[in-house]
This record gives structure tokens, C-alpha cells and sequence, in this order.
């Protein structure tokens, strides 16, 4: 197979890139890896080739294959890109190498933003700074380095807000953030609603001098009268006469008529000189090649009466064509005798060809003096005096010849041309043409003006961007209620999309309205019921309000959908979890982990099921994990607090409560919980400030408000004690553990019916712990202090799974 031409090779890439973008856009990847294959092998050195090769091979899953292709590429954006992706999805520190190829191609990145470049039709390949900027954010949080992710994700969103993926990455590191700053327009956004209005193209003449100017630089040839005349090897060039005869058509003298206006002068001009002719004439001369076009033009009139001369043809004049004088009948004579070789004699055939050429010539002169009349007369301004305006026969309508033989005089000082004096009508002409710089001097243009759709569209698009964005970051910091607000404030079809009836679900299942929460949830399985994202807080919302069948049947649901979801999983974990089977359900959980190792949730439900079956290390181990994964997962933090607690360290507990309650400084359990370890320190003073800051945090808490009066209790603050437990009755009036606490307080304080009152309607509500009950009655009389073993007869719902 022969090696393709420049041009032939270029197409060919071209065709391949073709193939491989509508193979990609069709899903077709077996199709685009194949092309992509085919198009490096062709282009081996062109990182273009390679960076499709690599992109097929990432969206295909191959990782490792696109990551060793573009290991050796790292200095193209694209090729550097996708080993950041490669990086970023095989994990096991390579992080570090993505960020390390993006950074050393950084001044190649795009700096504009490509936010409003992409359409239906068009796109833009290679990643901008923005999409930069976000994928080093990932790959440091991938690596834990949460400042540099935050200055990453913070350097995306300000070249691009629409950007979720820096927005959300932003708000799961933890840092403060002002999300109306965020969603704001932007310099390129302002530019974007700015337009142009259109430059206004005057109808102008196209004179000779201006039409050679402008196809100076594009096509030479096409330039000649700008070009000195005696330049014979010039005006012989074979491309010349090839650009001339091949590359024209003839409509330019199939429409002779022209306007006096000076639009469509271009054409007429092209008409003019030949332009049209495929044909070159026998003679050599000038005025041969003026002959010709003359008797066309003349031709052609007379063929249609309407346009025989009936108004008259404005073309340009040429201020400065040089006139040729004809050339001798005897070189003519000459050349045509060696051409054609006659048998005749000479003395004949010279007298026979002077004769027709001084006919031809008489011609010549009269068509040439005629038009040359009717082209000047039709310019604004001149044709008033006839005679003063009378072109001199010597003068040639032609500039240079359109023959493709050159001259074969013998003397070569005759191929030049002489440069006619100024005569008056060159100079009247100077003085009454229009002016070029005048005619195309366009209109100022106007200032841009905004286009109110455009600038419609963009304020609906941030409002809206700034309504998520508030109420996913409410939701990162646990501000349930601050969240709950902008989402509420979203258009309904915005709102009942999917996603935003998940986020508005988890919120309320952080403050544990279960009820409200799975509604929720149930409304997304009815929208979308292929969808297994979330599905693992749903399972978990179930498995609180011990819906073992609702659970089970979203556990066979998920698994029928996807089985390599870790979502689903999680449900079947929780569901063996509701049933006490905790073997089964830490292989599940195992499982998941399995299948996505930054799933941190999935880590904790292991430390749950661990610290079920009294497995403290294990647990310890699996809540480690969790916090791997993601260092901001509070439900971890918890868990190793729980495990210390049941190991008796009570400190290093307290340290992991305190960190959960940082992350999640809105959850009543946490502060409760850094009370119960400090109460079990003896520390009770500490205690009661943690309990008085989880009622204010949830004034309707149970578990705040009863930890508040036992702590009130033994600190023989009875009265305020009192107050406590009667709104903890209010709040829970069936729960036996606050009537039986109400009987112990009233026997403190000596008030023995309200105290046996109580007590006998906590044994109506727990019989099963009516031998202690019965004990503190029988023992009403005696003189007693309240205790913490009182206290904990029974538990309240603390947060535990």
C-alpha cells in the first residue's frame, strides 16, 4: 500500500477522529476502541491519537491499560488528564502521580472556561482549567490532604460554579463556606450575555486596485495588475493561465447587464478581462486578447435586444493601467508562419495577413474606443463632455495578455511595455473617482448590548444552583432545618426529582423523624425505581422503625436490580441485622466493602454487628476503616466511643464522642453521650453542662432531658430535678422508666402517694421488673438518697443501632 500524501493523511486522521466521537456518542465501544486502535497505529506520534485511544480504554473500564498508555503522554492535557482519572479510580496511592502528571502540564491547561462552549453539535475535547482543577481536588481528598483538596475545589468553582462536583467535594471536607458567593455571575458570565451587534457591509464598488490588494497575499496570480507588466515570466507562469482558464466559470459573461450602483462590479470586471474564456486565442498580442473579449461582449449584445447597450456598464476604471500599443503586423506575421508553416508565398501570405490584420485591428480600435466610452460614461460624474472624455484609440482595455504561448520576438526589448504620459483623461478620471478608502470605511460599531435571555437564563440557572447549594450544605453540616428550608424553596418539578427527595430524606433521618423520612424514600422507589444510590439510608430508616417486612422486600428489590451494587448489599445486611442473624449480615456488610472501599457507611454497619457479638477488636477495626474512608463520617467517631465506653476507657471514649459531636454539632446523642462518660468519670458538673447544651439543642429529646434529671438528682437539686421529669412525662407518659424515676424522686422528698402513685404505674407498664419495683415501695419509710443504680433500671433510646 503506497504511503499516503500530506493532505490525503490529514483527511484520513480527520475520518478516524470522525469514526471515534460518533462511536463514542453512540455508546458503540467496542467500535471506538477498534478505530482508536487503528488511528494510533496510523499516527504513532500524535498525542491526539493516543489521548482517544486512552479515553475509549477509561470509559470502557480498562484503567490499568489507559494508565499505562498515557503514563508516557503525561505532557499532553488530555493524555494527563485521563491518568489522573486512572489514578484517581485505582486508588492505592497512585493519587499522588495523577497530581503530579496535572501539575507538570499545567501551562498547557485551557484557561478559558468551557462552561458555555459545549452544544448539541459542537464540543470541547480537551478538559478546561476548571475540570483541572476539580480532578486535584478529588485526588488530594483521595490521598486525606483536606487543605489542598479545599484550595483545588475552590479554585474550580470560581472559574466554573456550575461545577457540583467541587461544590459537593468542597462541602464534604468540612471547611466554612458562604454558598451565596459561590453562585454569583462571573466576568465570563457578564461577557457571555454581552452581543455583538452585526458589522454593517456597505454595497461598494470592488475596484481593480482593491480587488488586487485583497487576493494579494491569499493567490498571487490573481494579482497581476497590481504586478509590474514587464514581468513576462510572470504573466507566462503556467499556473497563472491554469488559474485563469480552469478555475473560472462563465457566468460572469452570461449575465452582461451590471448596475450603476457599483454592486456586481466584480463580476463585470472578471467578464472584462477574460476571466471567462477557456479558450486561448491563436494571437499573442495584447490587443488580440482585447479583440476577443471586445466581440464577445459585443456578440452576446447583439443576441439579446434588452440589454444592447440600452443602459450603460459601470465597471471601475483602472487609474493607473499602463495602454500597450498593438504590436506589429510583421511579428504577428512571423510568428504565425512558424506556427502554422502555410504553403503559400511569402509576398502572399504577408500581404494577405496584413490586410486582415489592419481590418482586425480598425476593429479593434472602434469596439475598444466604444466600450471604453460607455464604461467611463457610466460613472457618477463623468461622460458630461464627450469629447473631452473620448478614450485615444492607442489606449488598451487589456492590462496584460490571457494567451498561454509567450512572445517569440527577436528582440527582446519589445516584450516590454512602456508606461503612457498622463494624458486628461487620466487625469480627470484621478480626480472623479470615488474614493477607496471612503467607500469602505465601515459604520462605528455600536456598544454591545445585553441580551436579556440570555441574562434571564443565567440568574434562573444560579438562583437555582445557590437554592441546592444552601441546602446541601446545610445537610453537610447537619443544619437539618436550615436545609430543609432551601430545598422547600426550589420549584416543585425541581423538587420532586429524585435526588433532592434523597437529600431531603437523610435530613430527616438525622433528626431521627423516621416516619416523615421514609415517605420520602418511598416516593423516590416510586419515581425511580432502578435506583440503588441511598438506598443503604433507607434500609437503615426501616431497620429503626423495625419494618423487617418493608426491609426485606427492598433487600430482594435491590439484589434483583443490581447485585454488584453495594447499596444493595447494605439493604440485605440490615435486613438479617433486624433478625438477629449477625453472621450473615457481616458478610454482607464485608461484601460491600468489597465492592466500593470508600463506602465508610458500609464500615460501620461492620462495627455495629461486631460490637453485637461483643467483638471489641473487631469493631475497633471496622469503625478504623470507616474513618479511613472518610474521616468526617461521625457515626465512626461514635462507635469507637461506644467500644471504649464498654472497655472501661472512659477518657479515650470521651475523645471520640467529642470529635462526633464536632463534625455533627446538632445531634443531642453525641453531647449526651460526652455527659454519660464524664457522669461515669465522676464528674458531674461537666456532666450536666453537656446535658443542659443537648436540651437546648433538642428541647423535645427524651434521653437529653432524663439524662439532665438524673444528673439534677444526684446533685440533690430536686426541685429542678422534678421539673424536668414532669415535662419528660408529658413527653413519654407510657414510658415505665420516667414514672419509676418520678417515685424514687418523691420519696426523697418524703411525698409518699405521688411516689407510690408513680411507682405502681411503672409496674402496670414493665411488669417483668415488678421485683424491684415492689423492693423500692416496701422500702418507701426508710431514709434514702437517690443513687445511679436507681436510674438505670431501665434505658431509654439512646441512638444505638
Amino acid at each position: 500500500m503506497p504511503s499516503p500524501t500530506s493532505g490525503t493523511q490529514a483527511q484520513t486522521v480527520a475520518q478516524f477522529r470522525a469514526l471515534i466521537w460518533h462511536s463514542l456518542d453512540n455508546g458503540l465501544l467496542e467500535t471506538a476502541l477498534f478505530t482508536a486502535e487503528r488511528l494510533v497505529a496510523f499516527d504513532i506520534k500524535n498525542g491526539d491519537a493516543v489521548h482517544l485511544h486512552a479515553l475509549c480504554l477509561f470509559r470502557n473500564g480498562q484503567y490499568r491499560q489507559a494508565e499505562a498508555l498515557t503514563k508516557r503522554w503525561i505532557r499532553h492535557v488530555g493524555c494527563a488528564y485521563i491518568f489522573a482519572q486512572c489514578c484517581l479510580a485505582l486508588g492505592n496511592k497512585k493519587e499522588a502521580a495523577g497530581i503530579a502528571a496535572l501539575e507538570e502540564c499545567k501551562r498547557l491547561w485551557v484557561p478559558v472556561t468551557g462552561w458555555n462552549n459545549h452544544t448539541d453539535t459542537e464540543r470541547k475535547i480537551l478538559p478546561d482549567a476548571a475540570a483541572m482543577h476539580c480532578m486535584i481536588g478529588k485526588l488530594w481528598a483521595a490521598l486525606g490532604d483536606t487543605k489542598k483538596a479545599v484550595e483545588s475545589y475552590v479554585a474550580a468553582v470560581k472559574v466554573n460554579p456550575f461545577l457540583w462536583e467541587a461544590f459537593t467535594g468542597l462541602c464534604n471536607t468540612g471547611v466554612n463556606l458562604r454558598v451565596n458567593n459561590i453562585f454569583k455571575p462571573s466576568p465570563d458570565m457578564i461577557e457571555y450575555c454581552k452581543v455583538q451587534p452585526p458589522m454593517y457591509v456597505a454595497e461598494k464598488p470592488v475596484l481593480p486596485t482593491q480587488l488586487a490588494s485583497e487576493n494579494y497575499q491569499s493567490d498571487p496570480f490573481m494579482s497581476a495588475q497590481i504586478r509590474d507588466r514587464s514581468d513576462l515570466a510572470f504573466n507566462n507562469h503556467p499556473s497563472f493561465f491554469n488559474r485563469l482558464n480552469e478555475g473560472s466559470t462563465s457566468h460572469h459573461l452570461e449575465t452582461p447587464t451590471a448596475q450603476t450602483t457599483g454592486v456586481g462590479q466584480g463580476d463585470m470586471l472578471g467578464a472584462a478581462n477574460g476571466m471567462g474564456d477557456k479558450t486561448p486565442p491563436i494571437r499573442k498580442t495584447r490587443a488580440a486578447a482585447a479583440d476577443l473579449a471586445t466581440r464577445k461582449l459585443t456578440s452576446r449584445s447583439s443576441r439579446d435586444p434588452a440589454n444592447e447597450l440600452k443602459r450603460p456598464v459601470a465597471v471601475a476604471p483602472t487609474t493607473a493601467e499602463p495602454s500597450v500599443p498593438p504590436a506589429p503586423a510583421r511579428r504577428s506575421t512571423r510568428l504565425n508562419t512558424l506556427k502554422f508553416g502555410s504553403k503559400l508565398g511569402a509576398s502572399d501570405r504577408e500581404t494577405r495577413l496584413a490586410s486582415k490584420e489592419r481590418e482586425r485591428d480598425q476593429k479593434k480600435r472602434a469596439a475598444s474606443a466604444r466600450l471604453r466610452s460607455n464604461l467611463i460614461g457610466g460613472m457618477a460624474g463623468i461622460g458630461k463632455d464627450k469629447e473631452k472624455d473620448r478614450v485615444p484609440e492607442d489606449v488598451n482595455v487589456r492590462g496584460y495578455p490571457t494567451s498561454r504561448h509567450r512572445s517569440t520576438s527577436d528582440n527582446p526589448s519589445q516584450n516590454k511595455r512602456k508606461e503612457p504620459p498622463e494624458t486628461s483623461l487620466t487625469r480627470d478620471t484621478k480626480k472623479q473617482m470615488p474614493d477607496v478608502a471612503k467607500i469602505q470605511a465601515p459604520p462605528a460599531p455600536s456598544k454591545p448590548q445585553y441580551d436579556k435571555s440570555r441574562e434571564e437564563a443565567l440568574t434562573f440557572l444560579l438562583e437555582m444552583y445557590k437554592k441546592m447549594g444552601n441546602g446541601y450544605f446545610g445537610l453537610t453540616r447537619y443544619n437539618c432545618q436550615d436545609a430543609l428550608q432551601a430545598f422547600s424553596s426550589l420549584p416543585i418539578a425541581q423538587r420532586e426529582t429524585p435526588r433532592i427527595q434523597c437529600l431531603i430524606g437523610k435530613a430527616y433521618h438525622e433528626m431521627a423523624q423516621y416516619k416523615e423520612a421514609e415517605k420520602l424514600f418511598a416516593n423516590v422507589r416510586a419515581l425511580d425505581p432502578a435506583r440503588t444510590e441511598d438506598m443503604e439510608v433507607y434500609s437503615t430508616i426501616l431497620w429503626h422503625q423495625r419494618n423487617d417486612t418493608q426491609l426485606s422486600y427492598l433487600a430482594q428489590e435491590l439484589m434483583g436490580i443490581d447485585r454488584n451494587a453495594p447499596e444493595s448489599w447494605c439493604a440485605l445486611g440490615n435486613c438479617f441485622s433486624l433478625q438477629r442473624d449477625h453472621d450473615q449480615a457481616l458478610k454482607c456488610f464485608k461484601k460491600a466493602t468489597s465492592l466500593d472501599p470508600k463506602l465508610a457507611y458500609a464500615f460501620t454497619l461492620q462495627g455495629h454487628e461486631h460490637v453485637s457479638n461483643e467483638e471489641y477488636d473487631k469493631a475497633l477495626t471496622a469503625y478504623r476503616n470507616a474513618v479511613s474512608a472518610d474521616n468526617r463520617h461521625y457515626n465512626a467517631w461514635y462507635g469507637l466511643g461506644k467500644v471504649y465506653e464498654k472497655m472501661g476507657k472512659y477518657e479515650v471514649a470521651e475523645k471520640h464522642f467529642r470529635t462526633a459531636a464536632k463534625i455533627n454539632p446538632t445531634n443531642n446523642v453525641l453531647v449526651c453521650c460526652v455527659g454519660v462518660v464524664l457522669e461515669k468519670m465522676k464528674d458531674y458538673d461537666a456532666a450536666l453542662v453537656q446535658y443542659n447544651n443537648a436540651v437546648k439543642l433538642s428541647p423535645k429529646s427524651s434521653l437529653a432531658r432524663f439524662k439532665k434529671a438524673k444528673i439534677l438528682m444526684l446533685l440533690q437539686k430536686y426541685d429542678l430535678a422534678l421539673h424536668e421529669l414532669l415535662i419528660l412525662k408529658d413527653l413519654s407518659p407510657n414510658e415505665a422508666t420516667v414514672h419509676f424515676s418520678l417515685g424514687r424522686l418523691y420519696k426523697c422528698i418524703h411525698d409518699k402517694p405521688n411516689a407510690i402513685k408513680h411507682l405502681t404505674i411503672a409496674l402496670n407498664l414493665d411488669p417483668k421488673a415488678g421485683h424491684l419495683i415492689k423492693e423500692v415501695i416496701e422500702n418507701l419509710d426508710e431514709d434514702d438518697s437517690y443513687s445511679v443504680e436507681d436510674s438505670d433500671v431501665y434505658r431509654l433510646l439512646d441512638g444505638d443501632q
